[in-house]
């Protein structure tokens, strides 16, 4: 009857997507990384050709190489794309996300990558915010889907102060034109953002501390707990090299 067959497919839509897992993985020749279209260059380039790999590339190049996987990009659109692309089985890992109470109930999060913490960013000649009160009193500008924008909303800027954009570059060439006053970033975003726009200028710190790891969905245990490994083991070489003076 045509209610069994309606009830049946919104039933298999609602369905989460078959467990992958390694072994899986490992079978298909190749580990699908999600990445969004604006990612920082400098830590998460993904592109083919990309003449000097990002740092997360690099290090998600090392695992795939140690499983004998080719690594495969899977682009999306809008920040706020990546997890919903995850839990469908469109990829096998999210790369550049913050570990978020909110985010660890719909997706695991691996060994932490690199830590996290916000601030306020302006572009000369605006001076810099130096208070959550004054920042609450600018036209703010941030990403959908983001912690950035987490923290903005955190912080008690109005809604009507605030203008979204599609990803980081548009938002910061909004700042350095005075369309916006002030916005919020991770201090690794800014701190590579700043030698491409040397107007940008630190302010207030916002939030707690926090860490930026991989996604993964919650199935998929053997693929987190091998690339925690990885990444303990890559923490451990870097002291090493640092206490040994290699760096």
């Amino acid at each position: 009857p045509p209610g069994l067959i309606l009830l049946s497919a919104a039933i298999l839509i609602a369905l989460p997507a078959a467990a992958v897992d390694l072994p899986e993985i490992q079978g298909r020749g190749s580990l699908r990384v999600i990445a969004a279209e604006g990612e920082q260059p400098r830590l998460h380039d993904l592109a083919a050709a990309c003449p000097g790999p990002g740092l997360e590339r690099e290090m998600l190049e090392g695992f795939a190489r140690l499983k004998r996987l080719k690594l495969e990009v899977v682009p999306v659109k809008a920040f706020s794309d990546r997890i919903p692309a995850l839990l469908r089985g469109d990829g096998d890992v999210i790369v550049g996300l913050v570990d978020t109470a909110e985010r660890r109930k719909l997706i695991d999060f691996t060994a932490e990558v690199l830590p996290v913490r916000h601030l306020v960013v302006t572009h000369k000649p605006a001076a810099p915010v130096k208070s959550v009160e004054e920042f609450r009193k600018r036209k703010a500008g941030t990403i959908r889907g983001t912690t950035w924008s987490r923290e903005t909303q955190a912080a008690g800027v109005p809604e009507d102060q605030v203008q979204y954009f599609p990803d980081t570059e548009p938002m910061l060439q909004a700042l350095a034109a005075g369309r916006i006053d002030a916005a919020v970033m991770t201090i690794s975003d800014y701190t590579l953002a700043v030698s491409r726009h040397p107007g940008l200028e630190s302010g207030v710190l916002l939030g707690d501390p926090a860490r930026a790891a991989w996604g993964v969905r919650k199935q998929d245990a053997r693929l987190k707990a091998e690339i925690d490994a990885y990444i303990d083991n890559l923490r451990s070489a870097w002291h090493w090299a640092v206490e040994h003076g290699q760096v």
